[in-house]
């Protein structure tokens, strides 16, 4: 049973372009990140493992520190059991091996292995066109800051590009009810700021941004200079504001199921855990145990009580049972559960986790 303690919180000395969205939809969620020094309180999704290799391997290829399928497979390869590696270490050997555990695996890699051919930027360089992976530029006053995943500056044309090894775009309805591709706000915004720390860098703006899949599918984002700007204010008004409420211990957060479902830090989040005991669209439990119950097949059964609700957790690992009966007219929190067809009854899956 792992348990939270005092939580110190620390300030925040800068903000990326890839953290505002999530930041300016749930503040206290970054806060949480910065107090437990970004060491997430739940598993990551095995997906997201994978996604660190990706980008990696996008960014060697970029490099042309890949350059062949033989240099593909071996540093891919690597790369993969590197990331296993640190599973292994951190505790989380039931996401081992990543094959088996992350959807589309193979698929994944094919896709990505096309990139070694990508005409886009693989093309001859000539000397006015120069290339930059993983291009680290800051704010004059260094409050936002990040890496540009590739930068094409030729005579009159600057291009930024990012690379996502996930879905780029939601599929939004027109007014004719038809379906259309829109590229993913926080995507957007992203790349705006990113042009922004361009231009204060450089004194001119970038002419084209475009985010990359793992597909090579370019979408660009457009943009004015204007648009760039305030998301630029409005990402240091949102440090200063988050900055602020530690002074002033004036903490508020946004539990929504959008912003609470994958986030890492629900355990801290007093927010969240007041949420909970009145709403049950999430696939986390808090309540009393009230009773353990260890069946003939190992498998053990929770049983608890919120308010006038009694709420079941099956398929717990039995290792668990003595552990649990400890807990017996205390309050827990059960996260990563699967809800069952039966109504509140849940099942143990490989990423649950519980707190006291």
């Amino acid at each position: 049973m792992y348990k939270i303690g005092k939580i110190n919180y620390r300030k925040i000395n800068r903000i990326s372009p890839s953290q505002f969205y999530s930041m300016k939809n749930c503040a206290y969620k970054s806060l949480l990140a910065e107090a437990f020094e970004k060491k997430p309180l739940l598993p990551i999704s095995p997906n997201a493992y994978l996604g660190t290799v990706l980008h990696k391997m996008l960014e060697l290829i970029v490099k042309r520190k890949v350059n062949n399928e033989n240099d593909f497979s071996q540093m891919f390869d690597g790369q993969v059991k590197a990331v296993e590696r640190n599973l292994q270490n951190l505790g989380y050997s039931f996401f081992i091996p990543l094959q088996k555990n992350v959807k589309d695996f193979g698929l994944k890699k094919i896709l990505l292995k096309k990139h070694l051919h990508a005409v886009s930027y693989q093309s001859i360089r000539s000397s006015s066109i120069k290339y930059y992976s993983e291009k680290w530029f800051e704010s004059k006053d260094k409050l936002i800051a990040g890496k540009i995943d590739l930068l094409i500056e030729a005579q009159n044309d600057t291009e930024i590009i990012d690379f996502k090894t996930g879905a780029i775009t939601n599929d939004n309805l027109d007014d004719t009810d038809d379906v259309l591709a829109e590229v993913k706000e926080e995507y957007k915004e992203q790349l705006k700021l990113y042009a922004y720390l361009y231009f204060e860098n450089k004194g001119i703006f970038p002419t084209v941004l475009s985010l990359v899949d793992l597909a090579k599918q370019k979408f660009t984002v457009n943009f004015s200079q204007s648009e760039c700007k305030t998301i630029f204010e409005d990402a240091k008004d949102l440090l200063h504001a988050i900055n602020e409420s530690i002074k002033k211990g004036t903490f508020t957060a946004n539990p929504t199921v959008a912003n609470c479902k994958y986030c890492l830090y629900r355990p801290a989040c007093s927010f969240f855990l007041k949420k909970l005991k009145m709403n049950c669209s999430f696939n986390d439990v808090s309540g009393l145990v009230r009773n353990v119950v260890k069946y003939q097949n190992g498998n053990v059964s929770v049983f608890l009580q919120i308010g006038d609700r009694q709420f079941t957790v099956t398929s717990i690992p039995s290792e668990k049972f003595d552990e649990l009966n400890k807990y017996r007219n205390k309050q827990i929190n059960i996260y990563n559960l699967r809800k069952e067809a039966t109504e509140f009854v849940y099942s143990a899956t490989k990423t649950t986790m519980m707190y006291e």
